[in-house]
C-alpha cells in the first residue's frame, strides 16, 4: 500500500517535471500541472490495468510496446480534461512525456521496493 501511494505521488510530481523538460508539453501554471498529474495518475490506476488486461495478446505480440501506446493515450485524455490549461503539441511529445513519467515512476518504484 505504501509503495502504491509513493508511486501515485511521484507520478503526480513527474507530470510537472515533464512539463519543465519538454517544450511540446505546456501547462499554464504549476498548480494546473500538479492537478493534471494527479488526474493522470488516477487514470493510470483505473484505466491502465483494464486496458492492459483487454490488450494482453497485443502486449505479448509487441513485447510490451502497447503499454507506451496506452500511456500516450492516457496523457492525451488528460490534456482533453484541461482544455486551454494543458496542451500537447503533437503525439510525439505525448510519447516523450509518457516515457519521462514512466521512467521516474519506475526508478522510485524500484527504490521503494528495495526497502
Amino acid at each position: 500500500m505504501f509503495a502504491a501511494a509513493v508511486r501515485y505521488i511521484v507520478g503526480t510530481l513527474a507530470f510537472p517535471l515533464a512539463d519543465y523538460l519538454l517544450w511540446g508539453l505546456w501547462c499554464n501554471s504549476l498548480q494546473t500541472a500538479l492537478l493534471a498529474g494527479a488526474s493522470l495518475m488516477l487514470l493510470y490506476l483505473i484505466i491502465r490495468p483494464l486496458a492492459k488486461l483487454v490488450l494482453f495478446a497485443f502486449n505479448v505480440l509487441t513485447l510490451g510496446l502497447i503499454g507506451i501506446v496506452i500511456d500516450t493515450l492516457l496523457i492525451m485524455l488528460t490534456v482533453r480534461l484541461f482544455p486551454g490549461s494543458v496542451q500537447v503539441y503533437s503525439l510525439q511529445w505525448a510519447v516523450m512525456a509518457a516515457a519521462i513519467i514512466n521512467v521516474v515512476r519506475g526508478i522510485m518504484g524500484g527504490l521503494v521496493r528495495r526497502r
